[in-house]
């Protein structure tokens, strides 16, 4: 019997916001191919997602990288609240689940200038556990980020967890420890695999 069900943000919970959206901006503002702004981004992205640097770092690695400063306006490639605003679909959704007694949480890779602008819009509100990369020092598809999850749920046993993301490499350490997972592709899809997982 499913207990939990954790959802991703980015790409699950939004229209927009996951994937690989910030190096395709970078490519863009600095005239990139996107494998560019990808490797560019690689290191210091991962490291800002965990929470090691702040945004000031971020950017002069990127510098460094790409061998000339980066003006300001063309730093603009962080998600902001127009992309990370939650489907109303799935809103509902969550609110459907929890009144029928499921504990909903999140699991997320996250950095810290769009963790702020979704916690100041009150979006994390609505998920226990909320485990975000930037405040734990780890990111998915890292194995702690999962066994985390687990601690955080004691009475669950991870057979009775569902997790959903939309990219496949971040299921893969979830369905390695027992978790059911759901490959998110687009609202109507996430609700309706969910909810056959939970008729099973």
């Amino acid at each position: 019997m499913i207990k939990a069900i954790i959802f991703d943000y980015g790409g699950v919970m939004t229209d927009s916001g996951g994937g690989d959206e910030i190096s395709q901006r970078l490519a863009k503002f600095l005239d990139l191919t996107i494998d560019q702004a990808h490797r560019m981004m690689q290191e210091p992205r991962s490291d800002f997602m965990k929470g090691k640097i702040d945004e000031a770092e971020f950017w002069k690695l990127i510098e460094k990288i790409h061998g000339q400063p980066v003006p300001s306006e063309k730093k603009k490639i962080f998600n902001t609240w127009e992309h990370m605003h939650p489907r109303p679909q799935m809103l509902d959704f969550v609110h459907k689940l929890k009144s029928h007694g499921y504990r909903i949480g999140l699991l997320s890779n996250v950095l810290p200038v769009t963790e702020a602008i979704i916690r100041e819009q009150g979006a994390y509100r609505l998920f226990n556990p909320c485990l975000l990369s930037c405040k734990y020092g780890y990111a998915k598809p890292e194995t702690q980020m999962y066994q985390e999850l687990l601690k955080q749920l004691p009475d669950t046993k991870p057979e009775e967890v569902i997790f959903i993301d939309d990219q496949e490499k971040c299921l893969v350490p979830a369905r390695a420890m027992g978790i059911n997972t759901v490959l998110a592709k687009n609202a109507g899809q996430i609700i309706n695999d969910v909810s056959k997982l939970l008729a099973d």
